[in-house]
């Protein structure tokens, strides 16, 4: 399996992966963020539209990587490559219930003439409501229930901070942008 990781290709300018080629010899391609150092934003659906737009401008052709095909890399690319193709992926009996519900009704989406097209070159983070995992609903009107959000970034923002003047590095809040 080979993990794409398409915003984190352009942002270290790495070049354009020959994701077509791969999925024409069927050898199972899945989609990620990669670390901070080089996807600053970790938005799994605007790697969606990262990943479609790559490609086209990579062959010079519209139609290289249709919405279908990234989706597919997402849940089943996914589940191959952490091989538990078996048990997600996909809904259907036996297999655990992990779902992502977003919300098609916002201005920058509707109108939706196809849901797989709206998904990969519409949506982004922000428009995921309801998350479930295993059946236990995780996110709900697009908040953590599982830890403190708010506490969590403030912690994490502390932590780099502290981080920062550990290495000398001047914090940007010390530079008055806010």
């Amino acid at each position: 399996v080979i993990i794409h990781n398409p915003v984190s290709n352009m942002y270290l300018a790495s070049g354009i992966p020959k994701v077509t080629e791969w999925r024409k010899r069927n050898i199972p391609t899945a989609l990620a963020t990669d670390g901070p150092g080089s996807n600053n934003s970790q938005d799994m659906m605007e790697v969606l539209k990262f990943t479609a737009c790559l490609q086209k401008v990579g062959t010079l052709d519209a139609t290289a990587l249709l919405p279908e095909d990234v989706l597919d890399m997402v849940y089943r690319g996914g589940a191959r490559a952490m091989r538990l193709h078996e048990k997600i992926g996909r809904l259907a009996p036996g297999a655990y219930a992990d779902v992502v519900l977003l919300n098609l009704q916002r201005p920058h989406i509707a109108p939706v003439h196809s849901p797989a097209s709206a998904l990969v070159y519409n949506a982004n983070g922000n428009d995921v409501d309801t998350v479930i995992v295993n059946g236990k609903i995780v996110v709900r009107n697009g908040k953590l229930m599982t830890i403190n959000e708010e506490r969590l970034i403030a912690d994490c923002q502390r932590a780099a901070e502290k981080m920062a003047d550990r290495a000398g590095i001047q914090s940007w809040r010390s530079k008055n942008w806010f």
